[in-house]
C-alpha cells in the first residue's frame, strides 16, 4: 500500500479522534515531539524497525519520544498503530497530522533567521505582520546565522524575504556581473 496514503489515512483518523475528545492541541504537541526526536535521535527509526524489539517496548519508546505524559487519544493512537503494524510509519503520521491541524485552524509555519538573536519587540512586529498578510497564525522557528551579516531571512509557507545583509551584497554582486556582461 501506498505510504502516503496510510499516513493520511491514520492522521485523519487521528484528527478525527482529538477532535471527538477535545485533545486536538495536545496530540498537536505531541506529534511535533515526535517529529522532533526523530530529527534528534535517529536510533528512534532504528528501534521501531527492529522487528526483534517488543511492542510493548515500542510503545514506551514512542510514549517517551512524544513528551512521556501523553493524551489519552494519542495513547490509543499508537496502540492502533502497534496493533496494526505501522509503526514504520509513524513519522509519515506525525508530519501529516501536524499538516492537517495547520489547516484546520489556519496555522502558517515560518522561520525567522538573523545574525544574533532578536529583540522580542521586533520580532513580535514581524509575527504581527506576518499574520496580518496571512489572514492567520503564524509560527516562527528562530534561527542564528552569523553568516547572513545583518539583518533577517523571513520564509512562511515558501514564501521568503531576504533583508539580509548577505543577500543585498549578493543582488549586487549579480547585477554587477549581468552589467558586466553585456559590456563584453
Amino acid at each position: 500500500m501506498n505510504n502516503g496514503l496510510i499516513a493520511a489515512r491514520y492522521a485523519t483518523a487521528l484528527l478525527g479522534f482529538a477532535n471527538q475528545s477535545n485533545s486536538t492541541v495536545q496530540v498537536y504537541a505531541e506529534a511535533k515531539g515526535i517529529v522532533q526526536s526523530y530529527f534528534q535521535f535517529p536510533e528512534l527509526r532504528v528501534a521501531l524497525d527492529n522487528p526483534v524489539l517488543a511492542l510493548s517496548e515500542k510503545r514506551k519508546t514512542i510514549l517517551l519520544a512524544a513528551g512521556g505524559g501523553v493524551s489519552k487519544s494519542f495513547e490509543r493512537f499508537i496502540d492502533v498503530l502497534l496493533e496494526n503494524k505501522r509503526e514504520i510509519h509513524l513519522l509519515a503520521v506525525a508530519l501529516k497530522y501536524i499538516d492537517l491541524y495547520r489547516k484546520e485552524n489556519n496555522i502558517h509555519s515560518g522561520k525567522l533567521v538573523t545574525a544574533t538573536a532578536v529583540e522580542s519587540g521586533v520580532e513580535k512586529r514581524l509575527l504581527t505582520m506576518m499574520q496580518s498578510a496571512t489572514g492567520g497564525t503564524v509560527e516562527i522557528e528562530k534561527v542564528i546565522n552569523p553568516s547572513i551579516l545583518g539583518g533577517f531571512q523571513l520564509e512562511v509557507d515558501f514564501v521568503r524575504w531576504d533583508a539580509s545583509l548577505h543577500g543585498q551584497l549578493q543582488r549586487i554582486k549579480n547585477e554587477y556581473i549581468e552589467k558586466n556582461k553585456t559590456m563584453l
